[in-house]
């Protein structure tokens, strides 16, 4: 038995999904553990995977009532997480952090059971953080959390195996057009001004906007843009496969433009946790793999200016696409896999 956790947005949900989907293509007993608050109960539905719910939430200023109320909360889901596990039994837990993680961490460590945690940012969350020498190894995706955590191995980012084999085929065939995506969640910015942007250029490039569920969209005006609010896991694998530069914030799917081979323009969300996102992008800018627009300052003149600078003869795309070919970890999931199934032996 394997039990996989972390949670709360996508960033956290899809790399340990990655490699529950291989724990049970080998027919191993698994089960999710995660937030009723996050994203993970519906995601784990949808793809067949058992889940047990705790009430975990982030945990807020203790000088609040809401701090109080989530510290609370973190204790209940932490017993129940406990009482959970050794029910379980599970030989290795896999946790790749966040709010929904915490819970089992802890319980893990109470109850001595093998943790193996996956930072998939340059800064580590405060839960991975609080584990990482407690952790029976830590894995990491960037090269900067080397440096933060003496003690992690960098395997990289375990990536949809609909997009990994996809990227593979990529190499070398025509590209033409943008792709813009905001994240699991969407983003109003890149919403906005990106079409402001296309606009303004002669001729406008084509271009996909993957808007986020809800997301209110410009109306039709002519241009080469589509609109769509999401894109499945094959969907979103030929979106990459075609498109010839990237335009997104700066979270888990850094991995997968650098699986793709795709120069990017980046804008980090500027609320992530300790600046976690801007430190992404700043490792993919240092390699030239990306232009870095900051949300607060930018503009769309600042993005078409950044999206002529790819669009542009010379030899900064050739440069990016060798950079992030070295960046990448192309046997990710299958490392990541055996490194579960080697502490559970």
């Amino acid at each position: 038995m394997i039990v996989f956790s972390g949670g709360g947005t996508g960033g956290h949900i899809y790399p340990a999904l990655e490699i529950a989907r291989m724990a049970s293509d080998e027919g191993v007993d698994l089960c999710y553990v995660g937030s009723f608050r996050g994203q993970e109960g519906k995601v784990c539905q949808n793809e067949g995977i058992p889940f047990y719910g705790l009430p975990s939430q982030p945990l807020w200023s203790l000088k609040t009532p809401r701090g109080w109320s989530s510290l609370i909360k973190l204790l209940q889901a932490t017993t129940l997480a406990k009482k959970r596990l050794r029910h379980l039994k599970p030989s290795v837990i896999f946790s790749t952090g966040g709010y929904s993680a915490a819970p089992v961490m802890y319980a893990s460590r109470a109850l001595q059971i093998p943790l193996i945690v996956h930072e998939a940012n340059s800064i580590p969350g405060r839960s991975n953080l609080m584990f990482a020498k407690r952790a029976h190894k830590f894995n990491c995706v960037f090269k900067k959390t080397l440096s933060i955590v003496p003690t992690a191995v960098r395997l990289g980012q375990p990536i949809r195996r609909e997009l990994r084999s996809q990227a593979l085929e990529a190499d070398g065939q025509s590209r033409q057009g943008i792709l813009v995506v905001g994240g699991s969640q969407g983003s109003g910015f890149l919403n906005e001004r990106v079409p402001e942007a296309l606009a303004s250029m002669t001729p406008p490039p084509a271009a996909t906007i993957v808007t986020g569920k809800g997301a209110k969209t410009p109306s039709a005006d002519g241009q080469l843009t589509s609109y769509v609010e999401f894109l499945e896991a094959q969907q979103m694998a030929s979106a990459y496969a075609s498109a010839e530069i990237v335009i997104g914030r700066s979270g888990g799917s850094l991995a997968e433009f650098a699986a793709f081979r795709l120069p990017s323009i980046l804008v980090p969300y500027p609320y992530a946790a300790g600046q976690h996102q801007l430190h992404n992008a700043m490792e993919f800018a240092e390699m030239g793999a990306a232009r870095v627009l900051q949300q607060e300052e930018a503009d769309s003149k600042d993005i078409r200016e950044a999206i002529e600078y790819w669009l542009s003869p010379g030899e900064s795309v050739s440069s990016a696409k060798k950079a992030l070919a070295e960046w990448d970890c192309p046997h990710a999931n299958t490392d990541l896999w055996n490194l579960v199934k080697g502490a559970a032996n």
